[in-house]
Parts: C-alpha cells; structure tokens; sequence
C-alpha cells in the first residue's frame, strides 16, 4: 500500500473538510431531501443542543418538516485528521497515495451564523464539530468522499 505524504495528507483533508462543510450546510439551506445522504448509515452519535438524534433520516426530517429555512455564513472552518489509514478501505482502493489519502477519518469544527425564518430574523452563532469517516457506501456521481461518524450542533443564543 502507498503511504501518502504529510503534505498531501494534509491538502487532501483540507479540501475534503472545506468542500464537505460546503455541500453540507449548503443542503441544509437549499436541498434538504439530501441531507440523510451526509450521514454513515451507522452514525455513532449525533447531537444537536444535547438533543441525541437517532440517524440521518432523523435529521433530514427535522430540517424539513421542523425548521423554517435557514441560511448559514460559515466563518471557521479547521480539520484535523485522526487516523491515516481509516480501516473500512481495501488495499486495491489505498494503492495509489491520493486514494490512499482519501482513508482517512477527521475532526471537522466549524463555526459561524446561521438565521432561521425571514431575511431580517435575527442571526445566531453556532459551532458544530463533525467526525467524518471514508463514504464506501455511496454510489456514482452522488457519491461524497467522507460521511459523518459523529455530529454535535450547538446553537449560541
């Protein structure tokens, strides 16, 4: 198996966490039938304001069917990866070492503002912490390289 480099280790979770975040909280805003598809179909833990959620399906429904719209400003975004060699890959997958960069899990913090309801609803800060593992569940072009493990929302009122 190819050994990736710490740089591209590390370039490789950047932009995986930055573009992840992105499409993530993008959906929330804009396309909430997709949200259950951010989520591992085993997710170990998912908290929003304490509030244990059961799985991704939960969370699509409480985007659609409970909160206003939303619209997110994301002001923070930092990865930090927790293991390099993720052990859901099979070696045929990590041959390559930007495939192999690719099997890694992360820690993903982000922060910002997020206003529910109408254009002059006032803003709250959140903060939001994700664990994201390698996606070998996915299939085709909506297929996303990393899924959420773990989740905790926090809403700064």
């Amino acid at each position: 198996m190819a050994v990736p480099s710490a740089d591209v280790l590390t370039k490789v979770s950047t932009e995986g966490a930055t573009d992840f975040v992105q499409a993530y909280h993008t959906a929330l805003s804009w396309n909430k039938s997709s949200i259950a598809k951010f989520y591992h179909a085993a997710p170990t833990n998912i908290l929003f304001n304490g509030n244990v959620i059961a799985d991704g399906a939960a969370v699509e429904d409480i985007f659609t069917n409970q909160l206003p719209a939303a619209r997110y400003e994301i002001q923070s975004v930092d990865c930090q990866i927790i293991n390099k060699s993720f052990p859901i890959a099979t070696p045929a997958e990590t041959s390559h070492p930007k495939a192999a960069a690719k099997n890694i899990s992360m820690l993903v913090v982000v922060s910002g503002f997020v206003q529910y309801g109408e254009k002059d609803a006032p803003q709250h800060g959140f903060s939001e912490t994700f664990v994201l593992i390698p996606n070998t569940e996915g299939k085709g072009k909506d297929k996303r390289d990393w899924v959420i493990q773990s989740q905790n929302f926090r809403l700064v009122v």
